[in-house]
């Protein structure tokens, strides 16, 4: 794998020397000169540092997702909530959460589906920080104070504990 990045940082920098025909996937819809600068960055980058961040890079650009997603699981459960402010609380409690790919809260259908790395955290602690912001899940319920801190028009009916 690290030959393989390797090889493939020699052939980004020397296709950005060469100045060639060809545009990256990087590139689409992008002024070609600022695409070969970015591109020719990239490889200095992965040239320099760690390969595990050059690999991220390369998958960005490709659309391609690193090895690690072999982890990335999804999983869609229960969130209540009643607005667009509690889509936006809901979603922006992950949002700091590295391991959580993306969050997704259903408003009509009160579901929340994520996408996380399954090594990195587990559901539990997703529903856990979900539940911090004030929001109960199917299993985990909101402390009173969190829940009592929203919005008027966020406080929802609670479902029995």
């Amino acid at each position: 794998m690290k030959k393989l990045l390797f090889m493939f940082a020699l052939a980004l920098a020397g296709a950005v020397a060469a100045n060639a025909q060809s545009t990256p996937a990087c590139c689409a819809g992008k002024d070609k000169s600022a695409c070969t600068k970015e591109a020719a960055a990239k490889a200095a980058c992965c040239a320099s540092k760690d390969k595990a961040s050059c690999t991220k890079m390369a998958a960005a650009d490709t659309g391609a997702m690193p090895a690690a997603a072999d982890n990335i699981v999804e999983a869609t459960f229960t969130v209540y909530g009643n607005c667009g402010m509690c889509k936006r609380t809901i979603e922006g409690a992950l949002a700091d959460v590295s391991a959580v790919s993306s969050a997704n809260w259903d408003m009509k259908n009160k579901q929340l589906t994520v996408r996380y790395d399954a090594q990195a955290i587990q559901l539990k602690d997703i529903k856990a920080k979900v539940a911090a912001a004030g929001y109960d899940s199917d299993t985990h319920r909101a402390p009173d104070a969190a829940y009592n801190n929203l919005h008027a028009c966020c406080q929802y009916e609670r479902p029995k504990s």
